[in-house]
C-alpha cells in the first residue's frame, strides 16, 4: 500500500462520514491524485438512501475539462440527477446513466444533486463523480 492509497482512503472515509452525518463537506481536489490510466483526476463513489443526496465540490480545469455524475438507480422511484442546477436527466428505477458538465478556468463550486422525482419519496442510488480530459 503506498501514500497515495491511503491519501485516498482517508479522503473516501471523510466524504462518506460527511454524508452520513449531513454535512456539508467541500473538498479541493489536488492535482497529485490522479490516475494516469484513465485521466480521472478527481473522483468520488458510493451509494446513498434518503430524501435528497447532494454533494458540493470545488473543481479547476486544470484538474481536467469536464466533470460527469454517473448514477444507478436502486430504488423504487425515478431519480431526477443534475449539475448546478443545469444539466438534468431522470432515471426510472433500475436505470443507470450520467450527465456532464464543462469545467471553467477558475476554481468554482459544483453541485451535485439527485432527488425523487415527480412525487418527492425516498432514493435509493450508486454514485460516481469524477473529473476528467
Amino acid at each position: 500500500m503506498n501514500l497515495k492509497s491511503v491519501f485516498k482512503g482517508i479522503v473516501s472515509s471523510v466524504l462518506v462520514f460527511g454524508l452520513i452525518a449531513g454535512t456539508s463537506i467541500i473538498p479541493a481536489f489536488a492535482e497529485s491524485m490522479t490516475e494516469s490510466s484513465s485521466k480521472d483526476y478527481a473522483a468520488e463513489s458510493g451509494s446513498y438512501s434518503g430524501t435528497e443526496f447532494q454533494a458540493a465540490y470545488r473543481l479547476k480545469k486544470s484538474n481536467g475539462a469536464k466533470v460527469n455524475f454517473w448514477i444507478k438507480n436502486t430504488g423504487k422511484v425515478s431519480v431526477e440527477i443534475s449539475i448546478n442546477g443545469g444539466q438534468k436527466r431522470t432515471l426510472a428505477p433500475g436505470k443507470s446513466g450520467h450527465i456532464s458538465a464543462p469545467v471553467g478556468f477558475l476554481s468554482s463550486n459544483y453541485k451535485f444533486k439527485a432527488a425523487p422525482t415527480p412525487n418527492g419519496g425516498k432514493i435509493s442510488i450508486s454514485y460516481r463523480i469524477a473529473q476528467k480530459d
